[in-house]
């Protein structure tokens, strides 16, 4: 079975399935600017997001340069893409869990995974009941990292994914400690997010 690298930033490697992703991320953000004024340089982007298979990454960052403005006006019109396509989302967070949330009530037709997840497990559990997933990275292989580590074993396997993002990691890595984590084999960790991974994608 397949291992699923939910969003990485390297060539995928053999035997294991990444989705493909199309978006603008908040630190790249301040291209609205320009871009809103000409409207047909906003459609040009049009083929891009229909080839994808995920919207994304694209979300909120507190911690970053881009006007907060800016920001918003990109990942609104990005979720709103996202639901005419009928695509998932994935999402790019720091420090915006609250903003998210409430832009969740007015955007709520399509899946939405935030991706790199460290946070508790009260936050996660937040963000699943208003059906919004996460996906764990490299963060979990190290032992120090026991908040994550703790809310990775809590959380039950249909709702979450794994990936690699930009750490170098090796996604069998990943999918090995959080078996361990969860206690389960890593065939049936694999075989649950496999599952979830195709329903999502109707494959």
């Amino acid at each position: 079975m397949a291992l699923i690298d939910f969003h990485t930033h390297r060539p995928t490697a053999e035997g294991v399935i990444t989705p493909r992703c199309f978006g603008i991320h908040p630190w790249d953000a301040y291209c609205m600017e320009t871009l809103c004024h000409d409207e047909s340089r906003l459609s040009a982007f049009d083929p891009q997001f229909e080839a994808a298979d995920i919207v994304g990454e694209c979300g909120l960052d507190k911690c970053c340069r881009t006007l907060w403005e800016l920001q918003m006006r990109a990942f609104e019109w990005q979720l709103d893409i996202a639901e005419r396509l009928d695509k998932p989302v994935v999402i790019h967070c720091v420090r915006a869990f609250n903003e998210l949330v409430e832009l969740r009530k007015r955007h709520h037709r399509t899946l939405w995974v935030v991706h790199g997840f460290t946070g508790s497990i009260q936050l996660c559990r937040q963000l699943l009941n208003c059906n919004i997933e996460v996906s764990f990275g490299a963060a979990i292989l190290d032992p120090r990292r026991s908040k994550i580590r703790e809310t990775l074993a809590a959380v039950d396997p249909a709702r979450f994914f794994l990936e690699t993002d930009d750490s170098g990691a090796d996604i069998a890595d990943v999918y090995r400690t959080a078996a361990e984590l969860q206690r389960s084999s890593e065939n049936q960790l694999r075989e649950a997010i496999s599952t979830h991974y195709h329903t999502l994608f109707g494959i």
